[in-house]
């Protein structure tokens, strides 16, 4: 790497950094948390410090305590938690550490979405929880495959959601039906209450400043769930900074299935990082050209911890050296700024 480069890579680290801080606070533990939420709390504080596109020593450690936290939570109590009321809900928050992660990564998007003033030429992306995340630009804002307890909380600021496939930790019901009673689209290839836009075969939208293309993939090369899941391009217009995100959901990574997607794009959305992601990667036909792959879908609480169902942090370590694309790790919460032709 250059001088020049090197420089420029340190100030936007820094950036990245005081961009993670910004101006959400996180819920101070009360004197009914658990010491071991109080820990939650201080290695989040910690995280918060650290940048997702600089996986150095300190981030690897506070990721490995997250997976730490979540490997001792029990499926089974993670989808009680979600039939809780409010109260018990956050009674459960205050004695379990992924669970009080798991709601502030949600009010930091929430708070921030709510109050970011996007500059002209910018996109912001959030990471919200598994494979979902609220892309906020000038002139709007949309969803992908967000899946939270709270999520009906974020259908003021969007625009419009998009749902890569019928699976319940890729979508939620209240947020989908909030969307659709105030009249807003539902992007999805099975949820017929939005008529205009629900469809099982490749398919354009325009929807505001933003143009949308999709295609249909089987889902995790299973041939019993062929056209399962849809793949979403979305691009955002000049006052965005033209950004553009490809986010595949639970493909099988084929490129037969990504032709209607295929091209350059500044950001991809993949799984955890193993070989076959990197079958769309490159220049031919259903391939695409990223400046940014994002891992995601390591921390599912509805499913076991590895290799039962949960992808682990340490096996998408494992797979990072071989992703063939400059590649981010994100948690919960989190925020990237698209700028310049530059995430940082």
């Amino acid at each position: 790497m250059g001088k020049t480069k090197f420089i420029v890579w340190i100030l936007l680290s820094s950036v990245a950094v005081s961009c993670q801080k910004g101006i959400y606070k996180e819920k101070n533990h009360n004197s009914k948390s658990s010491e071991a939420v109080q820990e939650a709390a201080e290695t989040l504080s910690q995280f918060r410090g650290t940048s997702p596109f600089n996986l150095d020593d300190e981030r690897l450690i506070l990721w490995e305590k997250f997976q730490f936290f979540s490997d001792n939570l029990e499926n089974t109590t993670f989808k009680e938690y979600l039939k809780k009321t409010e109260e018990e809900a956050v009674n459960m928050e205050d004695t379990i550490p992924i669970l009080y992660l798991y709601r502030e990564g949600f009010n930091k998007v929430l708070y921030e979405v709510k109050n970011s003033k996007v500059e002209h030429g910018s996109t912001l992306v959030w990471m919200l929880y598994n494979m979902g995340f609220v892309v906020k630009t000038p002139s709007g804002c949309y969803g992908i495959d967000i899946d939270h307890r709270l999520a009906e909380q974020l259908e003021p600021y969007l625009d419009f959601l998009c749902i890569t496939h019928n699976h319940g930790d890729h979508y939620n019901s209240k947020l989908v039906e909030a969307m659709v009673n105030q009249g807003k689209p539902v992007l999805s290839n099975f949820y017929k209450d939005s008529p205009e836009y629900v469809s099982s075969t490749a398919a354009s939208y325009k929807i505001g400043n933003f143009t949308i293309r999709t295609d249909l993939s089987d889902h995790l090369a299973n041939p019993d769930f062929p056209d399962f899941v849809t793949l979403f391009r979305i691009e955002g217009g000049e006052d965005a900074g033209n950004f553009s995100i490809l986010h595949c959901g639970d493909s099988g990574f084929n490129p037969a299935h990504f032709k209607n997607v295929e091209g350059d794009v500044n950001m991809v959305v993949l799984r955890w990082g193993a070989p076959r992601e990197n079958n769309i990667l490159g220049s031919g036909e259903g391939q695409v050209k990223p400046n940014y792959a994002l891992l995601s879908h390591l921390i599912e609480l509805r499913h076991k911890p590895y290799p039962h169902g949960q992808a682990s942090i340490t096996k998408t370590l494992e797979h990072l050296p071989n992703v063939n694309a400059n590649t981010i790790l994100p948690f919960w919460g989190e925020k990237m700024t698209w700028k310049n032709g530059v995430m940082y």
